[in-house]
């Protein structure tokens, strides 16, 4: 897991940051990160630690786009708290398709990663992130992503 401060306390934003956004398609991805990486930066986090936030996010829409979203489905969103000392994104899938209530398709534990398509992204997310929590219901899919921005003993 990469490690990273904030600036100083002094320069770290008091206030909490809320947003929520509507996945409409993968290229709406663009416009969330730009807003993601402003709120970020104005709570101080540094290039690493939003780096981190940044791929994860993607990864946990484009998931939501990819894998939990139908026609007839309202579009995924992405809701998202931030402040100097930790950053929390929702992303919410709305479908009741039963595949998607299932480890991805193409994860084969049994096969070879060379021979592997797809798969990787909860791992990536683990990795990255100092909280993952996915939430399945009869209603979709929520994933929680968690990143402290301050290290324990600055706090």
């Amino acid at each position: 897991m990469a490690q990273g401060r904030v600036s100083g306390s002094s320069e770290r934003e008091a206030t909490m940051t809320v947003r929520k956004h509507p996945l409409a398609d993968k290229a709406s991805l663009s416009g969330v990160r730009k807003k993601i990486r402003a709120d970020l930066t104005k709570a101080g986090a540094d290039a690493s630690l939003s780096f981190d936030c940044l791929v994860a996010v993607t990864e946990a829409c484009t998931n939501a786009l990819v894998h939990g979203h139908r026609r007839d489905d309202p579009p995924p969103e992405i809701l998202w708290e931030i402040d100097g000392h930790s950053a929390r994104f929702y992303v919410q899938d709305y479908s009741t398709h039963q595949w998607s209530k299932t480890s991805h398709p193409s994860r084969d534990a049994k096969a070879e990663l060379e021979e592997r398509i797809g798969g990787f992204g909860l791992d990536l997310m683990r990795g990255l992130m100092d909280e993952v929590d996915i939430q399945i219901g009869p209603d979709g899919t929520t994933v929680c992503l968690v990143k402290e921005l301050v290290a324990a003993e600055a706090i």
